[in-house]
C-alpha cells in the first residue's frame, strides 16, 4: 500500500474523521447511555462490523488513489454511509427521547451516500475506459513483439534507435526531445534484495513511467536500470516538466520486498536533451548519456 498518498489526500481524511466526531458527538449531546443489561450484543457486533468495514474501504482508497474527483465522491459517498452506520452502532448504547430527530434521520444519509458511490463508481469505469484506450492506441503506434524487453514490457533500445532515426530523417519532425532516467542505487537495491525483486521494481517503475506520459510518447528500456524516452514536438522545458513528473512519482512508490514486506523508496537522476541540425542518433544518445553521468556525480 502507498501510504505516501495520505498526506495529498488529507482534505478527505479530515472530512472522514470529522464525520465519525459528529456522529460521536449527536449521539452522545442528545442520548442517554443504556444499562449494561439493555444492550444487544448481537446488533452491536453487526452493526459495528458494517461500520467497520465501511471505514476499512475508506482507508484503502486513500492509499491506493490520488487526490482527484472520483477519489472524492467515492470517500463521500462512503462517509455518508459510514455516518448512518455509525449512529446505529450507537443506537445500540444510547437512549433518545421519543421525540428526538437523530433517530428519525439517522437512515438518510446511508441512501444518498449510495447515490454518490454509483456515480463514482461509473466515473472511475470511464476513467479506466479512457486509460485503456491510450494504452491500445500507444501499442498501435508501436508495438513490435520481437523488439519489446522482457523484463519491464517497455520498448528495447534497439527499437528507440530505429525510431529516432526516423525522427532525425523527417523534415516535419521538430523539436525533438529525448529524456533519459537512471534509478539511484540500484546496485546497491540487488545486491540487497536480489535480482528478482529488482527485476520486479524495473517492472513498477516501467508501469509509471508509462502512466505519466503523453499518448504521442515513446518509453524504452536503454540498458540496465537506465530508461529513454522520445518526446516528439517538446520543447526542453516542457521535457524537464514531464522527467520532474515522473521522478516526483516513482519517489511516492513504496516499493514492498515480498519477504520482508519492508517499504523502499527509489529516486531517479534524469537528463534532457534537444536535436541540434545534422544529428545523428549515436550523437543524440551520446549527449543525453554524458550529460546523465554529470547529472549521477552531482555536476550537472
Amino acid at each position: 500500500m502507498n501510504y505516501s498518498l495520505l498526506p495529498l489526500n488529507a482534505r478527505l481524511v479530515m472530512m472522514v474523521l470529522l464525520v465519525m466526531t459528529t456522529a460521536l458527538f449527536l449521539s452522545l449531546a442528545l442520548g442517554n447511555a443504556k444499562s449494561w443489561q439493555e444492550i444487544s450484543w448481537l446488533d452491536v457486533s453487526g452493526e459495528g462490523g458494517i461500520a467497520l468495514l465501511t471505514l476499512v474501504w475508506i482507508f484503502f482508497l486513500l492509499v491506493s488513489r490520488p487526490p482527484g474527483r472520483v477519489t472524492s465522491l467515492l470517500v463521500s459517498g462512503l462517509s455518508f454511509f459510514m455516518f448512518s452506520a455509525l449512529l446505529d452502532l450507537l443506537d445500540e448504547f444510547m437512549r433518545y427521547p421519543q421525540a428526538n430527530w437523530l433517530s428519525l434521520i439517522e437512515s438518510i444519509p446511508a441512501p444518498i451516500g449510495m447515490i454518490m458511490m454509483t456515480w463514482a463508481l461509473y466515473q472511475w469505469h470511464q476513467e479506466q475506459l479512457t486509460l485503456n484506450a491510450q494504452l491500445r492506441r500507444r501499442e498501435a503506434r508501436y508495438r513490435e513483439h520481437l523488439q519489446v524487453d522482457w523484463v519491464t514490457r517497455l520498448y528495447s533500445a534497439d527499437y528507440m534507435r530505429v525510431q529516432l532515426s526516423n525522427k532525425l530523417t523527417d523534415p516535419n519532425s521538430a523539436r525533438l526531445a529525448v529524456v533519459m532516467l537512471d534509478i539511484d542505487d540500484f546496485d546497491h537495491f540487488n545486491r540487497r534484495y536480489g535480482d528478482a525483486e529488482g527485476d520486479r521494481l524495473l517492472r513498477e517503475i516501467s508501469e509509471l513511467i508509462l502512466m505519466n506520459i503523453r499518448q504521442t510518447d515513446l518509453a524504452c528500456r536503454y540498458a540496465g536500470d537506465r530508461f529513454i524516452l522520445m518526446l516528439p514536438d517538446t520543447l526542453p522545458a516542457t521535457a524537464r516538466t514531464l522527467a520532474e513528473q515522473i521522478c516526483t512519482a516513482i519517489r511516492h512508490l513504496a516499493f514492498k520486498v515480498k519477504e520482508s514486506g519492508e517499504a523502499v523508496y527509489h529516486t531517479l537522476s534524469f537528463a534532457v536533451e534537444s536535436v541540434r541540425d545534422d544529428d545523428r542518433v549515436e550523437d543524440l544518445l551520446g549527449r543525453v548519456n554524458q550529460r546523465l553521468d554529470l547529472a549521477r556525480q552531482g555536476q550537472g
